[in-house]
């Protein structure tokens, strides 16, 4: 019988095929692992790099230099888990990398089981006829639902008069995930559109988008839907190699048996049929800017039923009416001819794309380095540009700050005659010049004002009196009366004087006397020792400290970035050279 020949052919070639596919993973596996290891030398490469440290003995400038690294670092870690993770996302699953998968979709109803159930071989072998099948155990059927993996004897689904087969629940037959593996080829049977959780969509997306065939299912009765084109329109878009079968393509006719009884005969559809039909598919899918659709090979139209009858039969005729010889001849021709090449083109697709994608990460983590070094690099160069403006700026700020705060520090003493020592003044002096600078370069430069922490124990201030109340010496003459003991005069008063009387006069004498005024403080003179020390610091010490941000902070840094960059552009080359030529 040639339909039994065509069917041993089919499987002959299915159980062939598998060491070819074998090979093909082989090759995919190695490619694979020149991907792993080229992620995971860039990881390595930027650990290595990230652990060195900016050596400064300034505490406060080491933590925010290690701040800056550690942004570095997490961004290129950053880079490096993603491109490792989507490495790992893109690899279709293991168990089935080693075969030629074709992903089955369609409407429910559509008859994706029943044709399934077909090729899968047992229901031929329920009927009895001897083929190809017979060289291998029977098929199981792997059924993924929701997380939940089993097997069953058959692929479930509504049969093609409507009764209940294999489940109780149609909905629950139509949306797990059903797949069986014959040799070299796995069928996988995707669950119904519009009947189907979210998580098996997901896990039907997933097959679907590591398929290396689609076969699209429809009823003949109710082809060419507007859900129809649009699954279609989205399976087409992936670029997948595309079969259009249009199925249950059988009808009914009366005959009356021997016996006079009035029965029902299964047949094709009339030709003119089956061609109106295909006419109005391919119209249509121009319209949907799906093409290069060739009938009798990419668009089929089937009878499995009529196919099984034929076989229970034994009739050519029927088979050959089924067109279940042309998708069986088809499915040979693709697996013999072209089902390496798009065994390999499927994974060598993701790992190109997914390269693609690892350059574009790469690049745009450069980019953004090269942002960050920019923003340092342009503040460098204005600081350098805007040098004697600055130390202008800071000058006259600190000139005029100092100034208020010595005029004010003159009205205590003036009040309480209090005088404030050289080394007083050289503190104040100081602290006002540090936070003038570390206001200055904090707006230029964000960060510095921790880079400068502390560094105000270097600011020398020379050269200072003490501000003090000022005093005059006055010298004057003054005439001073005084009283004198006096010798007695005449006979009387000596005779009194023999008795102890005292007698006394007047006279008049110049003094010379020394006062002492307060003439105010010395203000003035301060003010001007402090202009000078002032003028000499920003001549002498501010350049250092403008310096200090460039080296110690701006230089480190750049040097880890361009090794960053080198390490960056080596990885970007290396995985040029694994981009696979499809």
């Amino acid at each position: 019988m040639k339909a039994i020949n065509s069917i041993n052919e089919f499987v002959d070639v299915m159980l062939a095929s598998k060491t070819k596919f074998e090979n093909v993973k082989s090759e995919i596996d190695s490619k694979n692992n020149a991907l792993k290891n080229s992620i995971a030398k860039f990881q390595s490469g930027i650990n290595s790099i990230m652990s060195q440290n900016v050596k400064t003995s300034d505490k406060e400038l080491q933590e925010i230099s290690q701040k800056q690294l550690n942004e570095l670092k997490i961004l290129l870690e950053k880079v490096a888990a993603s491109m490792e993770s989507t490495r790992k996302g893109m690899t279709f699953i293991n168990k089935y990398e080693d075969s030629f998968n074709i992903a089955v979709f369609g409407k429910v109803k559509a008859g994706k089981s029943y044709t399934g159930n077909f090729i899968m071989g047992n229901v031929i072998r329920d009927i009895g006829v001897k083929t190809s099948y017979d060289k291998i155990e029977r098929p199981k059927v792997e059924v993924y639902d929701r997380g939940k993996i089993s097997t069953q004897a058959k692929l479930a689904e509504f049969d093609e008069e409507g009764n209940e087969n294999f489940r109780v629940d149609p909905n629950e037959a139509t949306s797990a995930i059903q797949l069986f593996r014959l040799g070299g080829m796995v069928w996988i049977d995707t669950p119904g559109i519009g009947s189907v959780t979210w998580e098996n969509e997901m896990l039907a997306k997933d097959y679907v988008d590591n398929a290396d065939l689609i076969v699209y299912m429809s009823n003949s009765d109710a082809a060419g839907t507007q859900q129809d084109f649009s699954e279609m329109r989205e399976l087409y878009s992936k670029g997948k190699r595309f079969l259009l079968l249009l199925t249950q393509s059988d009808t009914t006719d009366e005959d009356i048996d021997d016996d006079g009884n009035i029965i029902a005969l299964l047949v094709p559809k009339s030709e003119k049929d089956r061609k109106s039909m295909e006419d109005y598919i391919c119209e249509s899918l121009k319209q949907n800017n799906i093409n290069n659709f060739q009938r009798g090979r990419e668009i089929l139209t089937i009878s499995t039923k009529l196919a099984i009858e034929a076989l229970k039969t034994q009739n050519d005729d029927m088979f050959d009416a089924s067109n279940l010889k042309n998708f069986l001849d088809v499915l040979i021709s693709i697996t013999s001819n072209d089902a390496a090449n798009l065994k390999f083109k499927t994974p060598s697709l993701k790992i190109n794309s997914a390269i693609t994608d690892f350059i574009k990460m790469l690049k745009e983590a450069d980019s953004k380095l090269d942002e960050h070094m920019k923003s340092l690099e342009n503040t460098k160069r204005k600081l350098s540009e805007r040098n004697d403006y600055l130390q202008s700026k800071m000058l006259n700020e600190c000139i005029n700050s100092i100034s208020e705060i010595i005029s004010q520090k003159n009205k205590e003493i003036e009040s309480n005659k209090n005088g404030i020592s050289s080394n007083t003044l050289q503190e104040i002096v100081g602290s006002e010049i540090y936070k003038i600078i570390m206001k200055t370069c904090s707006e230029e430069f964000s960060g510095s004002e921790k880079i400068l922490s502390g560094y105000s124990s270097n600011l020398k201030i020379e050269g200072i009196t003490d501000l003090s109340m000022k005093q005059d010496t006055i010298t004057y003459n003054r005439k001073v009366t005084e009283s004198y003991e006096r010798d007695p005069h005449g006979i009387i008063e000596n005779v009194k004087s023999w008795f102890g009387k005292k007698y006394y006069g007047t006279r008049t004498k110049t003094v010379t006397e020394t006062k002492y005024i307060d003439i105010g403080t010395n203000f003035q003179q301060v003010i001007s020792e402090i202009r000078s020390a002032i003028d000499n610091m920003f001549v002498e010490q501010i350049p250092e400290i403008m310096g200090k941000i460039s080296d110690d902070f701006i230089a480190p840094v750049a040097q880890i970035r361009k090794n960053a960059g080198k390490q960056i552009k080596s990885a970007i080359t290396e995985l040029e050279g694994l981009k696979i030529k499809c």
